[in-house]
């Protein structure tokens, strides 16, 4: 009877031991769990590829002249005429502290979905790109990439583009304040 409870015992241990496996190696093979992907208007900004929520863009227009203002903020370009309203425009690079290597010929007006409504003047609308918005790396104190309006950088995947994630609403937030 003793070798009987002996075998039983060992038996029980060789199924749980093997129970263990099986569910290791299960885990092992799942997949990851997916992670949310946000689409993001790529353009040039300068030297540098910048990334506006889609949610956030309204339009994006061939650049065009825009109605100065004197003793505006440098930022504001100025004044266009879209669908019967008057939009301020403001330069993306100069607002973002870069230098403005616009020459005024290949720009894109990207129209921010908001009201009243804003005109960004960007280098280029390059792409549409679905991210990941998790690859941040903190540099300011307050958790931006430097600026403020910075919110994330994202790397180049395959066959996509890097660029770094700007919040329009900082953006205007720094021009308008």
């Amino acid at each position: 009877m003793r070798d009987a409870t002996e075998r039983d015992s060992t038996r029980i241990r060789d199924i749980k031991a093997a129970r263990t496996l099986a569910l290791a190696r299960r885990a092992e093979g799942a997949a990851a769990p997916e992670r949310a992907t946000f689409p993001y208007l790529v353009c040039t900004c300068g030297d540098d590829r910048i990334g506006l929520p889609l949610a956030s863009v309204a339009q994006v227009l061939p650049g065009r002249p825009c109605t100065p203002v004197p003793g505006t903020a440098p930022a504001l370009s100025g004044y266009v005429a879209l669908s019967g309203r008057i939009v301020p425009v403001i330069g993306l690079a100069r607002a973002l502290g870069r230098p403005d290597a616009s020459d005024g010929t290949r720009d894109h007006l990207v129209v921010l979905r908001r009201e009243p409504p804003v005109a960004l003047s960007v280098g280029r609308a390059l792409a549409i790109v679905r991210a990941v918005q998790d690859g941040a790396q903190p540099e300011g104190e307050d958790g931006s990439l430097g600026n403020g309006s910075a919110s994330a950088y994202v790397p180049a995947a395959e066959g996509s583009l890097d660029f770094t994630i700007i919040d329009p609403a900082q953006v205007l937030r720094r021009v308008i304040a």
